[in-house]
């Protein structure tokens, strides 16, 4: 009797196949899973890009959302070879003259040199000061001239003058010049080359609320009781050679700073000291080095009440005098051993003829110790390069023209315009009806996020919030922004260059106006709002009696009176309530303020329009979106990546089921296979017997 056989197998049956085609069957439910995850992979990385360009678009309405920073100037002097300079927003436009009778430089000391780089400077002290702060340099006998430049740069005490070595062969011999250079420019940082050093005094520790006090901080906050009182602090001492000063009286009140305490001492001292404020203790040093008899005491002086400070008290910290240099081949005292080359002084500059007075008298002339120079015009930064023409009539002005530029803020109008129309087209691509595949875009079933087209369309659709009919402009299709019948935003130029020469500021209010606001009333004003006041128009009702405010109300025009609450009544100034309303949020008023006019008595109605601009409040509902935990789309990312993870856990159990499952079905096959290897057998030997 003969047995099938089919090829590598001995029973004849292929369970490799059978088993292979069973699993087929058990796997449908996890090919449903995985394309599921497919499915939601795909949605989940649709939201991602969505995010993208959103924050894009975000980015672009910052940017255009604070309409003080939207101006932008373009700077241009007559001579640029002497002067260049640069505007910021803060600026205005205009011309103005400058005249400048000298730049500021960095003191600079040469010495007359040594032979070698090699060569011993010997043992000794080497005292440099700069600013009126010194530091003191230890030579040994092996110190060499590259050496000392090495101790001098890393000198952790030095505070701020470079070493550096100069190699100029000249006739006496010395080849290699010992340079010391002040690393700032103006005139108070001097470099000082000392045979000894100076006197230094220095009080004890003022703190306020345990911390070190500062130049800005109030005497008051040092003592008690201060109130509205004028007080005096008292300053006595004696100069460096132990006359007596007259005695200072310093007038004070509650907001008399620090800063202004040091300033006076050093007046007192008839500018022979200079005072300083170091974590939180006064620093007195004597301008002149050497033994001194600087001395120096505070006393304070009530002007009424029960104010009261102690002043501090002061210590010789440094004895002038105590240290000397001994290096001969340093000596300051030697006339020929080193020459300021470059003196440390200020620029001196006339701004539109300020100050007056003759420009021959220096003391007439505005000092800056840089020749950057940025706090002179507002909004711009003047940039010095050399001086102007003295002649007869005085020095030579260069002209500075600020002239307003547009580019900028078209830029950044583009900007904004480019990102909405990207997210305007993505969202329309993935909500889209294919007729090919017979089925919508992977975001068509997310309502939350399809619907974000007509959100951030209505903002180009409507008017500004706040804005009525005394703005030029109301609404962004008013200086040349337009929705196209596609969707896609654009700008027209013309119209938006026609708006600039109309109305500049009131085209860049629409644009970015930051909670500013206007009054119908002469009686109630509006006098500041915040980011966290509700843009938009209150009606406010103020009772005046015998000259002062005695009741104050507000609403949302949109409200009932039923529905107005009370402001904060301080003297003729009116604050928003800052309580939450009923239904929990803040109130919108909330840091808006008010100013009366008290002066007639009677109930008055006032409308407060808060303006913000379209970039800012566009700004804010695509910022909510984009605000994790609570914006649309990262809840849309959060519940999708949820179902993914869920179908994660799903497939993973499913696959761990079918791993068990095609074990079963192997075991259950591999004893068929020998049952029937057996059988087979059996038959072979009965075939043999028969």
């Amino acid at each position: 009797m003969s047995s099938i056989q089919l090829s590598g197998l001995s029973t004849g049956i292929d369970t490799a196949a059978i088993i292979e085609q069973l699993m087929q069957v058990e796997r449908r439910r996890l090919n449903t899973l995985q394309m599921n995850m497919s499915g939601f992979t795909t949605k989940r990385d649709a939201i991602t890009q969505l995010s993208s360009k959103m924050s894009t678009f975000r980015s672009a309405l910052q940017a255009l959302s604070d309409a003080s920073q939207l101006r932008s100037y373009e700077a241009k002097t007559s001579d640029s070879d002497l002067l260049t300079a640069s505007a910021n927003y803060n600026a205005y436009e205009g011309t103005h003259n400058i005249k400048i009778r000298q730049m500021a430089s960095a003191n600079r000391w040469v010495h007359s040199g040594f032979s070698y780089l090699s060569q011993y400077v010997g043992a000794g002290n080497l005292i440099l000061s700069y600013n009126n702060q010194e530091f003191v340099v230890q030579t040994t006998d092996t110190t060499t001239l590259e050496d000392l430049v090495t101790l001098i740069n890393n000198d952790p005490d030095n505070t701020g003058i470079t070493a550096s070595i100069l190699e100029y062969d000249d006739p006496s011999g010395g080849r290699y010049h010992l340079v010391f250079s002040g690393r700032q420019s103006g005139s108070d940082y001097q470099i000082s080359i000392n045979t000894s050093n100076t006197d230094v005094h220095t009080s004890t520790q003022m703190l306020v609320n345990g911390d070190d006090a500062a130049l800005t901080t109030k005497i008051s906050q040092l003592g008690e009781n201060f109130g509205t009182d004028t007080h005096q602090i008292l300053i006595d001492g004696t100069l460096h050679d132990g006359a007596a000063i007259e005695t200072r009286e310093f007038q004070i009140n509650q907001y008399t700073t620090l800063e202004e305490l040091l300033d006076e001492i050093e007046g007192a001292f008839g500018d022979t000291v200079r005072a300083r404020l170091e974590d939180g203790k006064i620093v007195v040093t004597d301008k002149a080095s050497g033994t001194s008899s600087l001395s120096i005491s505070l006393s304070f002086v009530s002007g009424g009440g029960d104010a009261a400070w102690t002043p501090p008290t002061f210590t010789e910290t440094t004895e002038g005098g105590s240290v000397t240099s001994g290096l001969s081949t340093l000596d300051p005292s030697d006339p020929t051993q080193f020459i300021e080359t470059q003196a440390a002084q200020d620029a001196l500059i006339k701004i539109d003829g300020y100050p007056p007075g003759a420009d021959d008298d220096e003391s007439t002339w505005i000092r800056r110790s840089s020749n950057t120079i940025d706090n002179v015009i507002a909004g711009v930064t003047l940039n010095l390069h050399g001086v102007t023409g003295n002649d007869e009539d005085g020095y030579s002005s260069i002209e500075v023209s600020l002239n307003r530029d547009t580019g900028a803020l078209k830029d950044k109008m583009q900007a904004m315009i480019d990102a909405y129309n990207a997210v305007i087209m993505y969202i329309d691509e993935k909500t889209a009806y294919n007729e090919e595949e017979k089925k919508s875009g992977i975001l068509s079933s997310e309502y939350s996020l399809s619907s974000i087209q007509s959100v951030i369309r209505s903002a180009f659709n409507l008017n500004a919030t706040g804005f009525t009919s005394n703005d030029t402009f109301l609404n962004p299709k008013d200086i040349g922004l337009t929705l196209g019948a596609d969707g896609m935003l654009s700008l027209d130029e013309a119209a938006f260059d026609e708006a600039i020469v109309e109305d500049y500021l009131g085209l860049l209010s629409l644009i970015g106006a930051q909670k500013t606001g206007t009054s119908d009333s002469t009686t109630v004003k509006f006098y500041q709002a915040s980011r966290y006041t509700e843009a938009g128009q209150y009606d406010v009702r103020v009772t005046i009696e015998a000259g002062a405010v005695t009741s104050a109300q507000i609403k949302l025009k949109s409200e009932d009176w039923s529905a107005a609450r009370d402001m904060t009544i301080s003297g003729n100034t009116l604050y928003g309530s800052n309580e939450s309303a009923t239904s929990g949020p803040v109130n919108p008023e909330y840091s808006l303020a008010l100013t009366v006019d008290a002066s007639q008595d009677g109930t008055f109605d006032a409308m407060i329009s808060i303006r913000q601009g379209f970039a800012g409040g566009l700004y804010e509902t695509v910022d909510d979106m984009l605000k994790t935990g609570s914006g649309r789309l990262p809840i849309a990312q959060t519940g999708i990546q949820s179902r993914i993870s869920n179908i994660e856990r799903q497939i993973e159990t499913e696959e761990a089921r079918l791993e068990r499952a095609e074990e079963r079905l192997r075991g259950q096959y591999a004893r068929l296979e020998r049952n029937m290897q057996s059988i087979q057998q059996q038959m072979a030997g009965l075939s043999m017997l028969g």
